[in-house]
């Protein structure tokens, strides 16, 4: 084993032991667990009807390991002020519409075949 392969492994390991009480601390507060959760899963952004706009779904697991959430990053084609208003819209084209829905089609699949006791719920 090359010296550069122990020292990144002991750097993980060190890493791990260090992270691992302040994980199970977040990992109690849903919001928390959610939030600093990884993402297994991620689809393709769907670009809205602004150079900036998009929409973009995810598999998200909890730092629980046990939970998983489909989640949705939406960036609107307008707002209004700095805080947005409380309704924005952006706008897909038909076939962009079905690339979506197809998008959190597979997100959905995913998080049943991961296990996520919520997602077998009508």
């Amino acid at each position: 084993m090359a010296k550069a392969d122990r020292s990144d492994r002991y750097w993980n390991e060190r890493s791990e032991r260090m992270w691992a009480p302040i994980r199970k601390l977040l990992a109690k507060s849903k919001t928390f667990g959610t939030l600093f959760g990884d993402v297994p899963f991620q689809t393709h952004p769907q670009k809205g009807q602004t150079s900036h706009s998009a929409l973009q779904w995810q598999v998200k697991r909890s730092l629980d390991e046990k939970s998983f959430y489909v989640s949705l990053n939406v960036i609107p084609d307008a707002y209004a002020g700095p805080e947005g208003a409380p309704t924005t819209y952006t706008n897909f084209d038909l076939s962009t519409a079905l690339q979506i829905r197809a998008d959190l089609d597979e997100c959905i699949a995913i998080a049943r075949h991961f296990g996520d006791p919520d997602a077998a719920a009508p």
